[in-house]
């Protein structure tokens, strides 16, 4: 679908529920420049900082004018609908002949942030667009911005993959979400249920969401000689890979197929180790993984740290079943699993391969949620 005739958009108003998108005034360069004065607003947006009046300037009687005017993008100021008060921005870039689908950028500014402000400019731009025949609608963004993934679920965006190296300032991975005209467009929910702020813990350890910083210590524990030879993988993960995965965490906590979480030991706060829980299979099973960092193991804390995950996997993230193994030779695994309440579950033959090629016997152990179970 080719873009929009030359002034087709200029005056161009659209409402939501609370929020009316309308063509930028004059008026509002003040509001853009106290906006752009707070230094998080640059942490994922392009633009430059400091960011002053004459750039607000620019931007309202320049780049938003001309680009409504010429068609290529709908650049809204977003306002409050009862109070008339500008609390961000929305921009749809429309379809050309070099690039069929349209795409989402928007920023709120921080008085009004927590309200689903962004979710709602852009469930309207998209509406708006599908209206007017687009047939796709982007919102990309860093992989470590998890407001805007928020926004995009809740807005009924579909994440579709991570492109690698995408963006240039600050440098890191894309994910990719989009909607198109027959998506139901409803708020999708979060892969993984929330844990507590703060994480769980028992005063000895606690367990947090993996963040982008752990990925030195991750790094330090994966390569451990031990660790290596008691994976399910053969060779340790790549300092790259092992980046992009801590970068990645938060995302794949809200829309992939895996949590991580970090074990920090409470008397230091240092990093003692790591969980993972898979969604595997059937619905409801979670597969869980756990290593120990090397500073920390012959005290207990795998086992501790399953008793502090099972409740919320349970009561907060209503798993049904959590399963879990080890290679044949790794007793202490096994012990640590059968010390936190797990079962035998079977032998799986010559399923986990070794550092030399060959392959283990995987034994498995499983809990089962007692909500699960039929009376």
């Amino acid at each position: 679908m080719p873009g929009f005739a030359a002034g087709k958009l200029d005056d161009l108003v659209l409402a939501g529920p609370r929020l009316t998108l309308r063509p930028w005034r004059t008026a509002d360069v003040p509001g853009v420049a106290a906006a752009m004065a707070d230094p998080a607003m640059h942490r994922w947006l392009q633009l430059p900082f400091p960011y002053g009046h004459e750039d607000a300037a620019q931007f309202v009687s320049s780049f938003a004018a001309t680009a409504r005017a010429d068609g290529s993008s709908l650049e809204c100021a977003v306002e409050q609908t009862a109070t008339g008060r500008l609390v961000g921005a929305a921009a749809l870039r429309l379809p050309t002949t070099g690039r069929p689908d349209a795409a989402v950028g928007y920023w709120i500014d921080a008085p009004s942030r927590g309200h689903g402000y962004a979710a709602e400019a852009v469930r309207v731009l998209a509406g708006w667009a599908f209206d007017v025949g687009v047939e796709r609608v982007e919102l990309e963004c860093d992989v470590r911005n998890l407001a805007s993934v928020a926004t995009a679920l809740a807005a009924g965006f579909r994440f579709e993959g991570v492109l690698r190296n995408r963006l240039r300032r600050p440098a890191g991975d894309a994910a990719v979400f989009a909607r198109l005209p027959g998506d139901p467009g409803a708020a999708i929910r979060p892969a993984f249920a929330r844990l507590a702020v703060g994480g769980i813990g028992d005063g000895t350890l606690t367990l947090r969401p993996r963040l982008p910083e752990d990925a030195a210590d991750v790094r330090v524990e994966e390569r451990d000689p031990l660790t290596v030879a008691m994976s399910f993988t053969d060779q340790p993960p790549s300092d790259e890979d092992v980046t992009r995965s801590c970068a990645r965490s938060g995302l794949d906590w809200m829309v992939g197929t895996i949590a991580r979480l970090t074990v920090l030991d409470d008397a230091t706060g240092a990093f003692a180790g790591s969980l993972q829980v898979r969604l595997v299979g059937p619905p409801s099973v979670g597969g869980i993984g756990y290593t120990i960092h090397p500073a920390f193991r012959g005290r207990g804390y795998t086992t501790l740290a399953l008793r502090l995950l099972v409740p919320w996997a349970f009561d907060t993230a209503g798993f049904a079943r959590l399963e879990l193994g080890a290679k044949r030779d790794n007793v202490a695994s096994q012990r640590a699993a059968e010390r936190a309440g797990f079962l035998p579950d079977g032998v799986r033959a010559a399923r986990l391969r070794n550092p030399d090629g060959t392959f283990s016997d995987e034994v498995r152990f499983a809990l089962v949620n007692p909500a699960a179970r039929r009376s």
